[in-house]
């Protein structure tokens, strides 16, 4: 295993640094080889232009005209050119110019030549014989046994249709007629045929293809793979541009082992606001795990913003699955296992400039086994004032809240909470550094109901909650630009705050019986360098620990002879004069003299190195509790090779974790290494491993492939990630390995140069963050 994991560590590593050439954009290079207008643009009616003609010979009479050697007809940005052209007036309005011998025409939409045209002078209206034709500022190209046009359309017979450049002919359409809608910039085609270097692949009555940057209603580019839990599947998006401000895209997918999912996603933007509605339906799973469910899986995802007025506001974000092992089964855009809970929530807020009223309602589906479940909050108000700069000296804010908390498991205790909080601070500032000063408090009551069944625990009725607060915090910046490296300036800025609550007894609110003894909406805060100069160690307002304490941290930065930031490294600690509590016994989170040393570091090496780092070492376990860092060599956001490493100490875990996790803690160690790379200006690959180092075991491994020319892209990629399924047990490794691949048909839109390295850097359970020092 440790061979195989360093094989594929050094393999990601030689991927990422086999090419450091500079390419030209494909874009430019494939938009360079189509024809570019460079007349001059003309507004108005081009009809209405003087029309000039040149030639070698011509002969007039009372009614028509003829032309002949190298004749050249220009109105406007039309150009026509011609061996030998005759322009006859039908009528006293209408002039019709023929080209007998072939012609070659052009203007700002397109470049034609034939071996016959009629062109109608004063509307524009034509028909040609025996064209080609190529447009103008974009890819696509054909042929046509005739052609007639308008100034909407064109119509074309026995036609063919490619965005490939000239030369190349790796796909292409052949119709038996082609239309152009040149506003809508899209075509229609009847009886084409899909051709790959030639040779019919694939025929359709009807089809419609973009030619411009408008979205057109239609099939759009299917997926097609292979993996462990679905077998084989297929994808097939059908797009519907209902409106320019509304959309939906229907995708059914078919998979081998499981049966048809179908799969819609609408978007819209109105006056009302804007957002998106998912769904994602299974009316049965065929996989052997899952025979005997009889209930449909599904998913429910609606997320919307909207502005009311100009102080409303109104946010929803709810999603919602048939069970909670889901996002194990399925690979959805919006959800992941990983996340650990669905969040179902919506707000509407009220906004003034010294204060904000915000409604809303919250409640979470939790995924795996859960002991108990979470409270849903409905609903709750939050209220927001600030008034700054009282009588030039103090500034004022309070935060009141209502809340009631519901809970669908009938063990657990129902609650009512009102929370009020006043803080008044005296800000002093000068230009060696600031000092400010505050006193709060939290004044929280709560009205208590005991579960619905007659085992449950009896809970307080009414519970009452007072908590002065002061704080004290002192910053200054010190700068010096002798440092020991010559040409740098450094920064010192230390930072001092001291802490005091006294303590409350809160063991009252809530479920003592329960595992989550955080309350109702408290959880564990993590203690990085920031939240080490936070007023609470828990989230929420159930559990507000005693503190008498001082905190201590210090920021150093270097500054290049620029001026710009390359290192900066911030190191704190948090020193108790006495054991934080929120019961009669101690926090264990804040137990012993001090808090557990914690660094943060960004480091920019050069113009394409970058590393983030931060660490805690728990002074209590003499040993390091926390580790993150990221290692980045960036050329661009597509070229780029990271490696970072995660480690969180077991004990760590059983200490701040213990009430909540079931079974022996162990360390959690991982490694992982992340490729993107443009090889040239049409391969590009991305490949990542992520390696357990504790179990020595890959927890995910990919590796994705494009090559993408003009016009069309084709994209493999290969995944094997450590899965769930029923019935595992807690020895047993399911790994679900898949394949995909993706064709696209590019060159239809100016836009459609792109390449998919952020699509696949972003796929998987484990996607990658991008790291940036500053």
């Amino acid at each position: 295993m440790k061979k195989n994991f360093y094989i594929s560590a050094l393999t990601s590593i030689g991927i990422g640094l086999y090419s450091q050439f500079s390419f030209a954009n494909l874009q430019t290079q494939c938009l360079s080889s189509v024809p570019q207008f460079t007349g001059e643009s003309n507004e108005g009616n081009l009809n209405e232009l003087p029309i000039y003609i040149y030639a070698n010979q011509a002969e007039a009479g009372s009614s028509y005209a003829k032309y002949s050697g190298n004749v050249e007809v220009q109105q406007g940005s039309r150009y026509l050119s011609a061996e030998q052209l005759e322009v006859v007036e039908q009528d006293s309005t209408q002039r019709v110019a023929f080209a007998p011998q072939g012609f070659r025409y052009s203007d700002h939409q397109i470049e034609l030549k034939g071996k016959s045209a009629e062109v109608n002078l004063n509307n524009r209206n034509s028909s040609v014989s025996g064209a080609s034709y190529h447009l103008v500022g974009r890819q696509g190209r054909g042929e046509a046994v005739s052609i007639n046009s308008n100034s909407t359309e064109r119509v074309m017979h026995n036609a063919t249709f490619t965005s490939c450049l000239q030369n190349d002919d790796s796909w292409s359409i052949q119709a038996s007629e082609i239309r152009q809608d040149i506003e809508g910039e899209y075509a229609e085609m009847w009886n084409a045929r899909f051709k790959i270097y030639g040779v019919p692949v694939f025929y359709t009555p009807y089809l419609q293809l973009p030619i411009g940057d408008r979205r057109r209603s239609g099939l759009l580019i299917p997926k097609v793979g292979r993996s462990s839990r679905h077998g084989y599947y297929y994808a097939q998006p059908i797009y519907w541009n209902i409106a320019p401000n509304a959309d939906f895209t229907f995708t059914p997918k078919f998979m081998s082992k499981r049966g048809w999912q179908f799969n819609g996603e609408a978007r819209y933007l109105t006056k009302l606001g804007e957002g998106v509605i998912v769904s994602e339906y299974m009316h049965h799973d065929r996989l052997k795990n899952h025979l005997d469910d009889d209930f449909s899986r599904y998913l429910f995802y609606w997320k919307h913003n909207t502005s009311l007025s100009e102080n409303w506001r109104l946010e929803l974000d709810y999603t919602k699955v048939s069970d909670t092992a889901y996002f194990d089964d399925f690979q959805s855009e919006y959800g992941n296992s990983t996340d650990g809970y669905a969040v179902q929530y919506g707000k509407v807020a009220y906004h003034q400039p010294n204060y904000n009223i915000a409604l809303s309602v919250k409640q979470f589906q939790v995924f795996g086994d859960v002991n108990e479940a979470p409270y849903r909050v409905i609903p709750q108000l939050d209220i927001n004032y600030y008034k700054n700069n009282i009588a030039n000296l103090v500034d004022f804010k309070v935060f009141a809240q209502a809340t009631r908390f519901e809970n669908k498991n009938p063990m657990m205790p129902r609650a009512s909470r009102f929370h009020i909080e006043p803080a008044l601070s005296l800000p002093l500032s000068n230009r060696y550094g600031s000092l400010n000063l505050e006193t709060k408090l939290y004044a929280t009551k709560y009205y208590q109901q005991s579960g619905n069944d007659p085992r449950a625990e009896q809970v307080k009725r009414s519970v009452s909650r007072v908590l002065p607060q002061v704080k004290v915090e002192l910053q200054t910046s010190l700068t010096s630009p002798n440092t020991f490296i010559s040409g740098y300036t450094q920064t010192l800025e230390p930072r001092i705050q001291y802490l005091y609550r006294p303590y409350k007894n809160q063991s009252a609110i809530g479920s003592s019986a329960a595992t989550d003894y955080f309350g109702y909406d408290s959880s564990l805060l993590q203690q990085d360098y920031l939240a080490l100069f936070s007023d609470r160690r828990y989230a929420g307002l159930d559990r507000i620990a005693s503190a008498n304490q001082a905190t201590v941290g210090v920021t150093t930065r270097f500054y290049d002879g620029k001026g710009e930031e390359r290192f900066n490294l911030s190191a704190g600690q948090i020193y108790y004069m006495k054991d934080a509590r929120i019961d009669d016994s101690a926090d264990n989170s804040s137990q012993g003299n001090s808090s557990s040393w914690s660094l943060e570091s960004n480091w920019k090496l050069n113009d394409n190195i970058y590393w983030r780092g931060s660490l805690q070492y728990d002074t209590r376990l003499n040993e390091m509790s926390l580790a993150n860092f990221a290692l980045e060599y960036q050329v661009n956001n597509h070229n780029l090779v990271q490696l970072s490493y995660r480690y969180v100490n077991k004990n760590y875990i059983a200490q701040n974790l213990s009430r909540k996790t079931n079974g022996e803690a162990q360390d959690i160690k991982q490694l992982g290494i992340v490729t993107a790379w443009e090889l040239n200006d049409y391969w590009s690959v991305v490949a990542r491993h992520y390696q357990d180092l504790s179990l020595d075991r890959p927890l995910e491994q990919y590796l994705g492939l494009e090559y993408h020319t003009c016009c069309w892209a084709v994209n493999f990629g290969a995944r094997r990630g450590v899965a769930s399924r029923p019935n595992q047990r807690n020895n047993e490794i399911f790994y679900d390995r898949s394949f995909t691949i993706n064709f696209e048909l590019r060159g239809l839109s100016p836009s459609m140069h792109y390449n998919n390295i952020e699509k696949m850097l972003s796929s998987g359970k484990l996607p990658y963050l991008k790291t940036l020092a500053f």
